[in-house]
């Protein structure tokens, strides 16, 4: 019997070691760039960034992200930027089924990398300040989206992508749900009602890519470790 319960005990020790290996391992996720700190950007990857409310739908051609860290790290800062013009000249956002713009006023997105190369994004805003987004026609306003600051927006999905040593890049594609936002009404035909909901969507995918910090000319490989 007392041979039985050592057998037992050393059974659970050797799984309790396990779960804890694989507890690490699972943890251990982290943004890394052969040099630190590194200079991130980020491009859109078609077919654009998609943000569904209940008054509608708003698209963008290209967004593009900025960041500076030191690394290992797993969070990262980033600066969005929606221009009004691709680089093409064509309208770059539309919204509800007009010309759209989408206004950060200094809000920036917050990256958490968790476990198994997922994880959440914040919306960091300074202090009563939101982005919004304001569709246009003919000088009028028909509908203005406020999207304010929040946290555990999921899900965001990391892969490595790219060649080997300095050509490696990050793959970053968001599938949000439960995101909040209220509308304001607009005037006019094709105008939105007043509304908010909490269960707002924005899809989208990028490819961010390293530099040195200082030196934009100068490639750094980053990668998921």
């Amino acid at each position: 019997m007392i041979r039985n319960l050592k057998v037992l005990g050393l059974a659970l020790v050797a799984v309790l070691a396990m779960s804890a290996v694989a507890a690490s391992m699972a943890s251990a996720d982290a943004f890394t760039s052969e040099k630190s700190p590194v200079l991130l950007t980020g491009k859109q990857i078609a077919p654009g960034d998609v943000f569904t409310t209940t008054a509608g739908t708003v698209k963008c051609k290209e967004v593009s992200y900025k960041a500076t860290t030191g690394t290992p790290t797993t969070t990262i800062s980033a600066t969005p930027t929606y221009p009004a013009k691709t680089a093409s000249g064509e309208q770059n956002c539309t919204g509800f089924g007009f010309p759209a713009e989408v206004t950060t006023n200094g809000c920036t997105y917050l990256f958490h990398l968790g476990a198994a190369t997922t994880g959440t994004l914040d919306i960091v805003c300074p202090a009563e300040k939101e982005i919004t987004v304001t569709a246009v026609s003919a000088g009028t306003d028909k509908c203005i989206v406020h999207v304010p600051a929040q946290v555990g927006l999921a899900t965001i999905t990391y892969r490595n992508s790219g060649g080997s040593l300095s050509t490696r890049e990050l793959e970053v594609e968001a599938n949000i749900g439960g995101l909040t936002y209220t509308h304001t009404e607009g005037t006019g035909i094709g105008r939105c009602t007043p509304g908010h909901s909490a269960t707002g969507t924005y899809t989208g995918k990028a490819i961010v890519t390293g530099e040195e910090d200082g030196s934009p000319f100068a490639h750094v490989g980053i990668f998921l470790s």
